[in-house]
């Protein structure tokens, strides 16, 4: 698979083979995009690029004998995971996706841009089936990666719908996809990734392709990419909650919580995860590396002031709370309740970070 090959994205991929060609390539990277935008393939043609041999002209060579062997599926350090119906007992004993490698390649080769439902009917007479990715497939990922590449220097993981992986299966991912070994890339390729699991995606840089031909863009790190009039909002309350934090006026952070308790759960997540990108992009801003940054002027602004608050000392910290604070929502604590104790816990946050 090529670059040239991926119909309608040409943004997306001069920003991905730009990441690969200057070692900014993020070492766990969603992609997120419709049906039929061209993710997966995207996916196939970065893998490629990256272990050719002979790149040219920001493309792989395809006559190589790495690019000759990714092409058909086949390469050792490529491996491929994807949602399979279950043939096998549970738990351990489930199937994993090299039960379907088969099926997979002939499937793939065909239409690149094959559905899931496609998929379904490719492995099952019975199209009501669901598919999914079980715990014993992250197992298999985990130890394959643990092993030395075959033939390339690099390990290239592309997973395909990772909303589809249960929450063990996810679970036992965090610490490898976090921690990766050398030389090793996961592409998570989604296109409904609100049903991934949040501590999955605070740990991935984002790829949004565009519906139609448009710009795709990297969003480093989060969950959910609100639209221009939720942005908005969500700056707008962070803001509020970063200066009363700092303040420690605590009868108007009472008064905040209680307006912020009245939005509904999934805003109320939605906002969660705002945060904590914009935490995250705030500590980056400290080391005065604008190319890493991904803000908006208006939060651009408000972060070169704000930023010196968010450090070394305390970031880890935020970031913790900001987590249980969503886990909470999820669970359906109370928002009012969650937005007042995450406030509390901000105060002394922001006074560490302040002491540096």
């Amino acid at each position: 698979m090529r670059f040239q090959d991926i119909i309608g994205q040409e943004s997306a991929v001069n920003k991905l083979r730009a990441a690969i060609d200057n070692n900014k390539l993020p070492h766990a990277l969603l992609i997120i995009g419709p049906e039929g935008t061209g993710g997966l393939p995207l996916a196939h043609a970065a893998a490629q690029y990256i272990i050719c041999q002979n790149k040219k002209d920001g493309e792989p060579c395809g006559t190589c004998p790495e690019c000759l062997q990714a092409q058909k599926l086949g390469h050792p350090d490529l491996h491929w995971v994807f949602p399979i119906i279950n043939r096998g007992g549970s738990g351990k004993e489930a199937s994993v996706s090299n039960d379907f490698l088969g099926e997979w390649r002939e499937a793939y080769c065909n239409d690149p841009y094959l559905t899931l439902s496609q998929w379904i009917k490719t492995v099952s007479s019975d199209e009501n089936k669901q598919a999914h990715i079980f715990v014993s497939e992250a197992a298999g990922i985990v130890h394959t990666l643990s092993t030395k590449p075959y033939e390339s220097d690099y390990r290239i993981m592309i997973i395909w719908l990772p909303e589809k992986m249960n929450e063990d299966a996810a679970n036992k991912l965090l610490k490898i996809i976090e921690e990766p070994y050398e030389k090793t890339y996961f592409f998570l390729v989604s296109n409904d990734p609100e049903h991934i699991i949040g501590t999955i995606q605070s740990r991935v840089q984002r790829l949004q392709l565009a519906p139609f031909n448009g710009a795709g863009n990297f969003v480093q790190p989060g969950i959910h990419i609100p639209d221009e009039e939720d942005r908005q909002f969500f700056f707008e309350q962070f803001c509020t909650m970063m200066r009363l934090g700092y303040t420690r006026n605590l009868f108007k952070i009472k008064a905040w919580s209680d307006d912020m308790g009245s939005l509904k759960r999934e805003r109320a997540k939605s906002f969660l995860q705002y945060a904590q990108v914009m935490i995250r992009e705030n500590y980056i801003l400290n080391f005065q590396q604008p190319n890493l940054n991904y803000m908006q002027s208006d939060e651009e602004a408000f972060s070169q002031k704000f930023s010196r608050f968010v450090n070394l000392q305390n970031v880890e910290g935020i970031m913790k709370e900001f987590e249980i604070a969503e886990n909470d929502i999820v669970q359906n604590v109370s928002c009012k309740m969650v937005f007042f104790d995450l406030s509390l816990k901000l105060i002394m946050l922001l006074k560490l970070g302040n002491q540096r």
